[in-house]
């Protein structure tokens, strides 16, 4: 439906009511009338009062239509922002977290996490801090730690990452949880962090702390039980995940 042009007849409403106005007073300057006609008209003109208080409602009524279509427009246009907004929002978190599905897809990534389990299953975990603070290991030992400690980097390289995206607000936490299920933060806190503690105790807490807040801890320790004689981390020694 096309839109009538309320500005222009606001504006024409003023000229007429100008006009109105600047009627009497030319015909007094140009003589016309003389002052007893004038007063004998000035009741008659009277009666058109009528006539401007309703151009000047007219002008009025025509401002407040132009306000409101402007404010309309104005909502549509923050609401389209908004629509384009979060469309962006979804294209580059969907950018974001492709690659990592595809990384936690890979091969690699899949050997490494047997690795882990194999040792894990095995209830050895504790032999990558005997074999890393070992200097004078044999050739076969040497190999098994750089096997071990090569699916250790491989396994948490996809945390760390994904913890400093979602640091910087890149992502929120349920983006995250669609890539990173409960299994995955098992093997992380129970495989993955004693082993970094076995590196130096000072290892940084921040992207276990943050794996760990996603899930209540049932969710994680029910995944499967835990096998005898595995070290776990001192951060959870005091925690429901002891």
């Amino acid at each position: 439906m096309e839109k009538l042009p309320w500005f222009r007849l606001t504006l024409g409403a003023l000229v007429i009511w100008i006009l109105f106005g600047l009627v009497p007073i030319a015909l007094g300057i140009f003589g016309v009338f003389s002052d007893e006609a004038t007063t004998r008209f000035s009741h008659f003109g009277g009666m058109f009062g009528a006539a401007s208080a309703f151009f000047s409602g007219f002008a009025l009524i025509g401002i407040l239509l132009s306000t409101r279509a402007q404010m309309e427009a104005l909502r549509l246009q923050k609401h389209e922002l908004s629509r384009m907004q979060e469309n962006q929002r979804q294209a580059l978190t969907l950018q974001i977290v492709m690659p990592f599905m595809d990384d936690i897809a890979s091969e690699e990534f899949r050997q490494a996490s047997n690795i882990l389990a194999e040792y894990e299953r095995a209830g050895t975990l504790g032999r990558y801090r005997d074999l890393r603070h070992n200097p004078d290991r044999t050739h076969e030992e040497q190999e098994e730690f750089e096997r071990l400690d090569s699916a250790r980097r491989r396994f948490v390289h996809v945390f760390h990452k994904m913890a400093r995206l979602a640091r910087n607000d890149a992502v929120d936490s349920e983006t995250v949880k669609t890539v990173f299920s409960p299994d995955l933060v098992w093997t992380l806190l129970y495989v993955d962090e004693p082993m970094e503690e076995a590196i130096r105790a000072n290892y940084s807490h921040r992207t276990f702390e943050y794996f760990q807040s996603l899930y209540d801890p049932e969710e994680i320790i029910g995944q499967w039980p835990r096998t005898p004689g595995n070290p776990v981390a001192t951060r959870l020694k005091d925690s429901a995940f002891a």
